[in-house]
């Protein structure tokens, strides 16, 4: 297996002063230790010197190919407002913007570039034709300095590779890691995609409970510590989405990863981090009428400003990650531009240590190859006329649009209910630990006076004298609400025996779709691991806020509370 190093990455950090990644090959199950390069494939960094005649490869000749230029208008990068409304209609506009904003940007590649030495140009001719598995070399250039700035890996030698979104992603690093029969740990809610990709291993998932805060360290730190060795080997690899998790909204901060990452270090475990959300990072969710602390002030104020200084403070607020704390390459890191492009590029990266980067590239060479020229052309070239700064000035526009579509959604629940903070008696996901918000139990909404409701000296609130209805905590990344369902109140819930939870939600589910609202059933997100965690009672819906309008988070937040009110019967 040949596991030589992948080109040095020219990082402007001190270098010197961080490790090199420690060998991983141990990791590599027996299928990829057995691939090789493709020999053909290794030429390809020959033909592209200037000067090269080259007749060594069976490739067409990019005069015949079709299209003579790629064109496209794409929006300017401060197109999204950093402080929407949090109500249409009401929207601002600054001085700079109405004078110079708006203006589309249009742009074309050509089939051939101006300079055929550059190396770094894009056109055509090159990018439609055979690469190599790693992509364009201006690519994976712009990714190493994202990288480096955004994230600060913590060892020298790491590198990346492209790869054909993070489905495909992972669906490599699984092959790479996996043997059948393997033990995984996972979240205990955790992807379907993913579930996908590694149970043909016939894998034994093993459920980590959660938090609001993602795994908690302590219960994985047992099942490592524990591990029957009748049920096969301890687990090896640990698949995770940190930041905005995939159903829950769980978000880990720098804390809680320096603690799971030294339980991985103690038991050699690799961190697969799946961040598809990660600049999706929205900060707590602040009720309407109620006032942000100073600290959390001055940091609004910080990410509105334009230019470096609120790239800069837009940079610093995001959560460190796992890269951040990795001394010893066990990392894997999947990134994608489906959440802040578009997902139809199918265009995404993967960063880890040097031998998990050359094996991913002999998957990749004998699999999806490089991703498409088409998609890559025009990604990098749009990163290029934004420039570094407007990239960054077009991810804080796309978390502020994302930050208001969360309030919408939890401020349409908070008409449509009465709610009351939630201690975690109710809602297992709940433990506030890091001041990431406090969760939400959800009562039918009476009118002040009758005969439903009364008022609370102690809290100064109208409460209900209902039952709960249902639970949730505010997330501070992503797209979703994990709504929890309290349906151990349905009267009809005891008869119904161990299938009550089944039952009922799938009773519910299909009474809010014939009425026109679609949630996303929290079954399909179980990781269906050996540990009943969730518990009984409650059953779960993952509610998406990312792409509905605002009058469409009011009119079905309003017929889901009439629905559920009903169902419950409360």
């Amino acid at each position: 297996m040949d596991v030589s190093p992948s080109v040095p990455v020219a990082q402007p950090r001190r270098l010197a002063e961080l490790p090199l990644a420690k060998d991983m090959s141990h990791h590599i199950n027996r299928l990829t230790k057995n691939r090789q390069a493709n020999s053909l494939k290794e030429m390809y960094k020959y033909a592209s010197l200037p000067g090269m005649v080259s007749m060594a490869g069976g490739i067409p000749s990019p005069a015949y190919f079709p299209f003579e230029t790629l064109s496209a208008t794409i929006l300017p990068y401060d197109h999204l407002p950093l402080d929407p409304p949090r109500v249409p209609g009401k929207e601002k506009k600054s001085l700079l913007s109405w004078l110079f904003g708006g203006a589309n940007i249009s742009f074309t590649i050509p089939k051939y570039a101006e300079d055929p030495k550059d190396p770094m140009a894009i056109s055509l001719a090159t990018s439609l034709q055979y690469q190599a598995a790693t992509g364009p070399p201006a690519f994976p250039k712009f990714l190493r300095r994202y990288v480096e700035e955004i994230y600060k890996p913590a060892y020298a030698d790491w590198d990346v590779i492209l790869d054909v979104g993070a489905t495909d992603g992972f669906a490599k690093v699984f092959n790479m890691l996996l043997e059948l029969g393997d033990s995984l740990l996972v979240e205990e809610w955790t992807y379907p995609g993913a579930m996908n990709a590694y149970m043909p291993y016939e894998v034994n998932t093993v459920a980590l409970k959660m938090d609001a805060e993602g795994v908690i360290p302590e219960y994985m730190e047992n099942v490592l510590a524990n591990w029957d060795d009748s049920k096969g080997r301890r687990p090896r690899v640990f698949y995770t989405v940190p930041t905005g998790q995939n159903p829950t909204g769980a978000t880990m901060l720098g804390d809680r990863k320096k603690a799971i990452y030294a339980i991985a270090s103690k038991h050699d475990v690799v961190i697969v981090e799946d961040e598809p959300y990660y600049t999706l990072f929205l900060g707590k969710y602040q009720q309407q009428g109620t006032n942000a602390t100073p600290l959390q002030q001055r940091q609004i104020e910080l990410e509105k400003q334009e230019g470096k200084e609120g790239n800069a403070a837009f940079i610093e607020s995001l959560p460190p990650t796992y890269l951040t704390v990795d001394t010893e390459g066990r990392v894997i890191r999947l990134d994608t531009f489906s959440k802040t492009s578009c997902p139809g590029s199918r265009l995404g990266w993967i960063t880890s240590s040097p031998i998990f980067v050359e094996r991913l590239t002999r998957i990749a060479e004998a699999s999806t190859q490089a991703p498409s020229g088409f998609a890559t052309a025009m990604t990098i070239t749009m990163l290029n006329t934004w420039g570094w700064d407007g990239y960054m000035r077009w991810l804080r526009g796309i978390k502020a649009a994302y930050k208001m579509r969360r309030d919408w959604m939890c401020d349409a629940l908070a008409d449509q209910f009465h709610l009351e903070f939630d201690d975690g008696a109710l809602n297992p996901l709940v433990r506030d630990t890091a001041g990431l918000g406090r969760g939400f139990t959800a009562y039918a909404k009476h009118p002040t006076g009758s005969a439903e409701a009364k008022w609370d000296e102690k809290r100064g609130v109208v409460s209900s004298r209902g039952t709960p209805l249902c639970s949730f905590i505010p997330p501070t990344a992503g797209m979703f609400i994990f709504l929890a369902v309290h349906l151990d109140q349905h009267p009809d819930y005891h008869l119904l025996g161990n299938d009550a939870d089944d039952v009922l939600m799938g009773k519910l589910w299909r009474e809010l779709a014939e009425h026109l609202v679609l949630f996303a059933p929290g079954i399909g997100f179980d990781s269906k691991g050996p540990h009943n965690i969730g518990g009984k009672g409650v059953g779960y819906f993952r509610i998406s806020y990312s792409i509905i309008t605002y009058e469409e988070s009011r009119s079905a937040t309003a017929t889901f509370a009439k629905v559920l009110t009903k169902f419950l019967r409360a």
